[in-house]
């Protein structure tokens, strides 16, 4: 009788163990289970324990496309001597003594020396701002080769919270000289062109046609006759030209902000809206004041008009 119990002892001592045995089994597997991968496929990191898709080739295409965009604008600008071109025969203009006559009769022709030499600076703006772009390509170029990365690395296992950074400081250095320069191009060259070049171009058409009355000489006939017709061609590009830098920065960011969602912080969120107030700010500047009393009621009435 007393072997039957100890027999009995021993067989469910033996099953208990053999129950701990497979509940420390099922926990170990758990823990396996539930670990954050070794490797993940190209182009995607870890989230929450798994591997997700983050980058894809329509990504990269559209960070490409981006470069497309500024490199067009950057052929538009190319061609800014169209607007340089009336602005310096009007200095050889204003060299000449049939000018300078008309300059000691009237306080309106005296004052125009003043835009002209405005307008020169905003070319060398609309310059400076070409050169800009080739910058933010490159920068651009950096941001696409972070994503080619992601792309073609196979096996890695990179946190998202370690691309979304790299991404994140690679856009940032994209978009603060992009946002800069379009702020200073439209302060200082599309305002004040936008403003006064037609202005100029009325006080110089004017001007010629008094001296030419008053029996000019062969060469004022030749620059004036030359300026009238760059004037024209000057106008027509700035009115292509002008509206280009803002939309430029509003489309660029746009597009990538939509596109790289899920890799962009709150850091970088933040400075690219506070970024487009300050372009949308630059929009709304009334322009600088003209010359004579023409010019500063163009000036306050721009800036009346300006206001929301």
């Amino acid at each position: 009788m007393g072997r039957i119990h100890i027999a009995a002892l021993v067989m469910a001592l033996g099953l208990s163990a053999c129950g701990n045995k497979r509940d420390a089994g099922a926990a170990g597997s758990g823990d396996v289970k539930g670990g954050a991968p070794a490797t993940c496929p190209p182009g995607s990191a870890i989230k929450d324990g798994a591997c997700v898709a983050v980058v894809t080739p329509a990504k990269i295409q559209v960070v490409a496309a981006q470069q497309s965009r500024i490199e067009e604008l950057g052929k538009l600008l190319d061609q800014v001597d169209t607007i340089g071109a009336p602005i310096e025969l009007f200095d050889g203009i204003r060299q000449l003594d049939q000018w300078k006559a008309l300059k000691a009769r009237s306080a309106r022709f005296a004052a125009i020396d003043g835009v002209a030499d405005t307008l020169a600076q905003a070319v060398k703006t609309l310059r400076a701002f070409r050169g800009g772009l080739t910058e933010v390509q490159t920068r651009l170029g950096n941001l696409k080769g972070e994503l080619d990365r992601v792309m073609s690395d196979p096996g890695s296992a990179r946190k998202i919270e370690d691309v979304r950074a790299q991404v994140s400081s690679q856009l940032r250095g994209a978009v603060e000289p992009l946002s800069v320069q379009v702020q200073a191009a439209i302060r200082d060259a599309i305002v004040p062109l936008s403003a006064q070049l037609a202005e100029l171009s009325d006080v110089v058409v004017m001007g010629c046609t008094a001296a030419k009355l008053s029996g000019g000489g062969e060469k004022m006939k030749d620059l004036c006759a030359e300026a009238k017709l760059d004037f024209a061609k000057a106008l027509t590009y700035l009115d292509d030209v002008k509206g280009r830098p803002a939309k430029l920065f509003a489309d660029v960011t746009s597009q990538l902000e939509t596109e790289l969602e899920p890799l962009i912080d709150a850091e970088t969120r933040k400075l690219i809206d506070a970024a487009q107030v300050k372009v949308n700010e630059a929009l709304r500047l009334p322009p600088p004041s003209g010359s004579g009393a023409a010019g500063a009621t163009g000036s306050g009435a721009a800036a009346s008009g300006s206001k929301p």
